[in-house]
């Protein structure tokens, strides 16, 4: 409730009525502004000229009662932050207890021998060796199992070797009887699908694409190369190799290397020279082009015959149309 004072134009001569504490409105002299706004139940005096009353100020005042209800306000909400207060600190004081009853419990658990690593135990090895993965474990035999890490030990591990796919850490004999504790590491090694160069060195690639090095006799592998100039251009070319392996698995062996022509289209070339112009990598289009080419390879071998190259874009577009280069002589071939 706000003390609103309306001033004439005009002073009046005397004050009509002396202020209350009610509430209610009073007509008042002009001097008894100053002394309405020094009134303790006055909250504010605001001065406008009003044509309703031209020779006088109106003041509003702040009831008692309103007073009253304000203060007890006040207090509650001087209970309500003491309250707060209490309860925050009871939360620091128990949260401080809990850490250190998990320390203290922490500490004991570890002095026990039950607890203690008696072996570990690395399955999965085949181009990598037990002692390289043993290398890397940071925990020993005799040391607690109680606060290692496994999940932070496979992702580590992970990043230093490449050439693995998956690696799973867990523990043994964690509750039995009379046993002490065994962690077991087992691991999934990577096998190349195809080789890539990487910065001049020679890797493999899955069907993650993923490079790795080269481990064992992997580098002996009958698979091609993939040559590229983007990451982008890998990832189509490892894609549309994977499905052309389903219908094209007989002649991976004799596959010297893919990659993308000068326009944008695939070129598979052979180890015996031999270059295969697929054309675009549709998906949709992969068992058909396979079939026309054993279908015209079958037809040259019967006749003793070879060729330079064959040309499977025509069948984007025309699904009859082929066209063979053998012995130096074009030849368009229909099958």
């Amino acid at each position: 409730m706000a003390i609103k004072i309306i001033k004439g134009k005009k002073r009046p001569k005397k004050t009509e009525n002396k202020i209350t504490k009610n509430g209610a409105k009073k007509t008042v002299g002009k001097r008894s502004v100053k002394k309405a706004s020094q009134n303790k139940h006055v909250r504010s005096v605001v001065l406008t000229d009003s044509p309703k009353i031209p020779y006088g100020v109106r003041v509003l005042v702040k009831p008692e009662n309103k007073i009253k209800e304000k203060k007890n306000e006040i207090k509650k909400s001087i209970k309500k932050i003491f309250r707060n207060v209490i309860i925050l600190l009871f939360i620091i004081c128990l949260a401080f207890s809990s850490v250190y009853a998990y320390n203290h419990l922490m500490s004991y658990l570890c002095s026990l021998e039950r607890f203690f690593i008696e072996n570990i135990e690395v399955n999965g090895c085949k181009n990598i060796t037990e002692s390289e993965i043993m290398n890397t474990i940071p925990f020993k035999v005799g040391e607690t199992a109680i606060g290692i890490n496994l999940w932070q030990f496979e992702k580590d591990l992970m990043n230093i070797k490449s050439e693995l796919k998956k690696v799973s850490a867990y523990r043994r004999n964690w509750f039995g009887k009379g046993k002490k504790i065994k962690v077991v590491v087992s691991l999934t090694e990577r096998e190349p699908e195809v080789f890539i160069y990487n910065k001049g060195n020679k890797e493999g690639l899955d069907f993650d694409n993923k490079p790795f090095n080269l481990r064992g006799n992997m580098s002996l592998m009958q698979i091609p190369f993939l040559l590229y100039d983007t990451e982008q251009d890998r990832q189509t070319l490892l894609h549309f190799y994977k499905n052309l392996k389903t219908y094209f698995s007989d002649l991976i062996p004799e596959m010297k290397e893919i990659k993308f022509g000068e326009l944008d289209d695939i070129v598979i070339t052979m180890n015996n020279g031999t270059e295969i112009y697929w054309g675009y990598p549709k998906e949709s289009k992969i068992k058909e082009k396979v079939r026309k080419f054993f279908a015209i390879s079958k037809d040259l071998a019967n006749k003793k015959q070879g060729m330079d190259y064959i040309d499977l874009s025509f069948l984007d577009v025309n699904k009859d149309k082929v066209i063979v280069k053998i012995s130096n002589i074009n030849e368009e071939v229909k099958k």
